[in-house]
């Protein structure tokens, strides 16, 4: 028997291209009003689609590390098949098949970012051993990749409970492709660049992850939902953690050009912001934060919280 949800989310993919197709079609036998209308009725529901899709892709999550190739963001293609996700089942009971599908979606973008940051703390890992780090810093990194494959594993998972869909992770092209390049005079030394990631996508960002996940946590009414973000906040927290220890290590190593640079993050710290994102239609933030996406609003208060605490701690380091 075929899933119900999974011919919701075909119907909804494919009858754009086929209405706009059919609009064609029409026009072309000389139907010109019923024609255009079909056009129409298909570019919207495409534009609906990509809108959707366009916004749950913004929405802030517990999200890790990020991995960044050449000053960019990455994260896995999609893929259907096995091997990244594990047994974790929510309570899917009641819900909407749209609703299932933002659910889905969602939890899909949170999966991509945690499995992305797989290969970050790889690539972290490799620049503090060419630095001369410690072994307790280059344990820490390889321990936090292996919480962010369970993280990645349970939010597969999720998705493809919610969406009816068997997603995987599938090639990050772009990692067989980075090479060194040689840096611009504006990014400093190896220590500069060090410092100010491990505050911004460390310090900041996996600082964030930590409430973020902490604060939904104590909002959703579903038990695996709850258990996995109390999970993801501890290991995030941990995480932070360790970019503060990165960043000790730099300014013991890296003198005053790492001094430096953590001065200049601080300033930067301001910009990071998080985007005022538009509603989705058929849900609402009560059934959101319900199901484990913190509303808006609290992200950024939390957002705000998490960057006077930043900065008073990189002040006194």
């Amino acid at each position: 028997m075929v899933n119900p949800i999974v011919l919701f989310v075909c119907f909804i993919v494919l009858s754009g291209p086929v209405l706009i197709v059919a609009g064609i079609i029409d026009m072309s036998k000389g139907s010109g009003t019923r024609g255009g209308i079909l056009t129409v009725l298909g570019a919207s529901t495409m534009g609906l689609v990509y809108w959707a899709y366009s916004a749950i892709s913004h929405m802030n999550f517990s999200k890790g590390r990020v991995l960044r190739l050449k000053g960019r963001a990455r994260v896995a293609r999609r893929a259907l098949g096995d091997g990244w996700a594990d047994d974790a089942t929510p309570d899917i009971e009641g819900l909407t098949p749209w609703q299932r599908t933002v659910l889905g979606e969602a939890w899909l973008y949170s999966a991509g970012m945690e499995h992305a940051s797989v290969p970050a703390f790889a690539k972290l890992s490799l620049k503090l051993s060419a630095m001369g780090a410690p072994s307790e810093l280059l344990e820490a990194c390889h321990l936090a990749a292996l919480d962010e494959v369970r993280h990645a594993r349970r939010c597969f998972a999720l998705a493809r409970a919610y969406s009816g869909l068997p997603w995987s992770a599938g090639m990050i092209p772009e990692l067989s492709q980075d090479r060194p390049q040689r840096p611009s005079p504006a990014e400093g030394d190896d220590w500069s660049r060090l410092v100010r990631g491990s505050l911004l996508d460390g310090c900041l960002g996996e600082g964030l992850a930590a409430s973020v996940a902490a604060e939904v946590s104590r909002r959703a009414s579903d038990p695996v939902i709850r258990e996995t973000l109390a999970v993801i906040a501890e290991d995030e927290g941990r995480h932070a953690e360790l970019a503060w220890d990165v960043i000790a290590f730099a300014l013991e190593r890296g003198g005053g050009t790492a001094k430096q640079a953590l001065r200049q993050a601080l300033d930067a710290l301001e910009t990071q912001r998080s985007p005022s994102l538009p509603s989705i239609p058929g849900v609402d933030e009560a059934f959101l934060a319900r199901n484990g996406v913190l509303p808006q609003a609290e992200l950024g208060r939390l957002m705000e919280e998490c960057i006077q605490r930043t900065r008073a701690r990189a002040s006194s380091s």
